[in-house]
């Protein structure tokens, strides 16, 4: 329900506002709806009890989201630190890791976080940024020589989903309420410019 209702607000938000950037609307719209794809299998994963799918699907869920919010307001990104280049230019957002995407909504304020990537995780305390995190380590796990070293013999279990379900769906709730903030003042400039 909350990617639906991020989804809207894109839509509504920024339907003939959009400045180009490197998806069209329809291409965003699109990216919706594939996270909720994978937001869907990953519930067909709970109830198969297959956690270790279901955290590596909510971790591509919360990519899709990543890819299309920070396409939405793209001024942003460009002077944003840590935004990844190759050849001198920014790296077309289709070739950026979820690491990139990840770093890049912590710092325009879109993930508030405390924690470096290497930091060790605790859940007190720590804003969603750092929460994100957890989502993506765990979807990392994806990759044998990951796994072997952080989990060794070690199971994902029902606890990670159900964490990788709340933390994501959190994020969309936080990035929606950001999004819509993003598009009142991206109005607000362009009145202001007589852009209309």
């Amino acid at each position: 329900m909350q990617f639906q209702k991020l989804l809207n607000v894109i839509i509504v938000g920024i339907s003939g506002e959009m400045i180009d950037f490197d998806f069209t609307l329809d291409q965003q719209i699109e990216i919706y709806h594939i996270a909720i794809l994978y937001k869907g299998e990953a519930r067909k994963c709970y109830l198969g009890k297959a956690y270790l799918a279901g955290c590596i699907l909510m971790g591509a869920a919360l990519e899709g989201v990543l890819l299309a919010t920070l396409n939405t307001v793209p001024q942003l990104i460009s002077d944003a630190k840590g935004v990844p280049h190759k050849d001198g230019k920014i790296k077309p957002l289709e070739d950026w890791k979820l690491e990139e995407l990840i770093r890049v909504a912590e710092y325009i304020g879109w993930l508030p976080t405390f924690l470096s990537s290497e930091s060790k995780w605790n859940k007190i305390n720590i804003p969603k940024g750092d929460y994100v995190r957890l989502v993506q380590q765990i979807r990392n796990l994806v990759h044998p020589i990951e796994y072997e070293i952080k989990f060794g013999r070690k199971k994902v279990t029902k606890k990670y989903l159900d964490a990788c379900f709340d933390i994501v769906d959190s994020a969309v709730i936080h990035l929606s309420a950001i999004i819509k903030i993003n598009l009142s003042e991206l109005r607000k400039e362009k009145k202001r410019r007589g852009l209309n």
